[in-house]
């Protein structure tokens, strides 16, 4: 028998944006909030590279900054055009400086806005997963999560217990990039416009010696490792405490099906201009998630009969600036306020500052689907010429449509177990788990295609993109290690055929992130 719950609005999603309109709500009003969230606690699901911008958090909790101390102020912020030897200093580009951010860890930042949230009031239920939406007359009505307890085969174990239904007034759905039931809701309600493009983040912290300690560095680079034809780059963000947090974003749109991201960050820690940093470091958390980069095209509308969309779940991210925490947080925020107005949402935030600038920055993204030397070209006319205002606009095209067939394997050197680490070694530092004989989550559409298509024509490009050592082709047999997963979602963006299907597992499993 399914628990049934009413209430005046549930947020499906404990990140910066469902949190914010969470906090918002209750410190304006008497209205009843429930916060679902599919980790087992706040924050473990949590990761960004991050170097924040604290406006939407001024606004939020103005004395926020007495209360949280694990962060420090940028003080030093540099771009560089990388070659295998050499870091070349580049110009930023216009409203691209850092100064006036911080760099702070996003899931203990997480943590701290959870706490304000339940001293308000706001309930918050860890470990329920929601699965799908509870619809009335085409109308959202409530959510329904996960049941818990199945084996393998769909079947009612021994430890077996029912989903709950949440009825509401409002759903609000944060769950981040790549949302499950937020992409059911914009396919169902024809929100989007165009496709939403993404990169995948992979991410590191270390701790170390002090004598290469910068507190508030900022580093991000283009260029090696990355071919000519492959969009991202690497960043290393000097934090509080002797961390320091190194990561690479790459395009999912990269032709090479042999690409992986966590190989060229493996790399990329070896260039001469910072390798000395990490040879007397120690790692001692990884992570990977996808980032939306679509950008101001790819923007669905904001809400649908019984709801909204809110945070990265929608896609405000804003890759010239590298900033997308602060614009989560304004829109549940708008979106807090929209609700307790009866007023549009979609309206409202389309004339926000997070949607002007994104607006602005519309066609670096594409542009680099033509090379990095165009993509740069352009982008120099686009933002110091024209200031984001040239008179059109450029296509977006889905990630897995720019996959080629292989033709040339990357050679990734071997690791040497100082700066540069095997996968499943890393792996181990996200402490994820998953119950071991739950139904898996990650289910293919058409079970040949791994084979017949996947590894024969793309050389099995799952196994290189995928960040957890997830897929394996073992003697021309395709193995899913489901446990694995970290929730990166990128074998549901990449997979040539769109074959893969990432579905929400039990809740309460995954990465169990602390530092990211």
């Amino acid at each position: 028998m399914q628990d049934v719950l009413k209430t005046d609005v549930v947020i499906v999603g404990a990140g910066p944006a469902g949190l914010a309109m969470a906090i918002e709500l209750a410190s304006g009003s008497d209205k009843q909030v429930y916060v679902l969230e599919k980790a087992q606690a706040v924050g473990n699901h949590i990761i960004s590279g991050c170097v924040m911008d604290p406006s939407a958090l001024d606004q939020l909790l103005p004395s926020w900054k007495d209360e949280f101390s694990e962060m420090c102020a940028v003080t030093k912020d540099l771009f560089y055009y990388l070659t295998k030897n050499r870091a070349i200093p580049l110009p930023h580009l216009p409203n691209a400086s850092q100064k006036g951010c911080y760099v702070l860890s996003l899931s203990k930042l997480t943590r701290f806005l959870a706490k304000k949230a339940e001293q308000l009031g706001v309930e918050i239920l860890c470990g329920y997963a929601a699965t799908e939406m509870v619809y009335e007359n085409n109308r959202v009505v409530g959510v329904r999560t996960g049941d818990h307890g199945l084996n393998k085969d769909g079947t009612k174990g021994p430890q077996y217990q029912p989903g709950i239904v949440i009825n509401a007034e409002c759903v609000a759905l944060a769950e981040g990039a790549k949302g499950v039931i937020a992409e059911e809701v914009i396919t169902r309600f024809k929100l989007r416009k165009q496709p939403m493009t993404y990169g995948l983040g992979v991410k590191e912290v270390w701790r170390v010696s002090p004598d290469v300690h910068i507190p508030g560095q900022v580093i991000h680079a283009l260029g090696w490792p990355l071919t000519g034809d492959t969009y991202g780059g690497a960043f290393l963000y000097h934090g509080p405490d002797q961390k320091v947090f190194v990561g690479m974003i790459v395009g999912l749109d990269a032709p090479n099906p042999t690409m992986s991201p966590f190989q060229e960050l493996q790399r990329v820690k070896h260039h001469p201009k910072w390798r000395h940093i990490f040879e007397e470091g120690e790692p001692i958390a990884y992570g990977a998630r996808v980032i939306n980069e679509g950008g101001y095209q790819s923007i669905p509308t904001l809400t649908f009969p019984g709801g909204m969309l809110i945070g990265c779940a929608a896609g405000f991210v804003n890759i010239v600036r590298i900033k997308g925490v602060h614009a989560a947080m304004h829109s549940g925020i708008e979106a807090a306020q929209s609700y307790l107005t009866n007023s549009d949402f979609n309206a409202s935030f389309q004339k926000h500052a997070v949607v002007h600038d994104l607006y602005k920055s519309r066609n670096v993204r594409p542009s680099f689907k033509y090379g990095i030397y165009a993509g740069l070209l352009h982008t120099g006319l686009d933002q110091y010429l024209f200031r984001g205002f040239m008179p059109y606009t450029l296509p977006i095209q889905q990630d897995h449509k720019s996959v080629r067939a292989f033709k040339k394997d990357i050679q990734y050197p071997k690791p040497d177990g100082r700066i540069s680490y095997p996968l499943l070694t890393m792996v181990q530092l996200s402490h994820t788990k998953h119950r071991e004989d739950q139904p898996s989550h990650l289910v293919l559409k058409d079970e040949s295609l791994p084979i017949k298509v996947n590894h024969n024509i793309y050389h099995s490009p799952e196994c290189s993109y995928c960040p957890a050592n997830v897929y394996e082709v073992v003697e021309q047999r395709f193995q899913i290690n489901y446990t694995n997963c970290i929730h990166c979602k990128a074998c549901a963006i990449r997979d040539p055929n769109l074959n893969i299907e990432w579905k929400l597992p039990e809740g309460g499993g995954g990465p169990g992130y602390s530092e990211l």
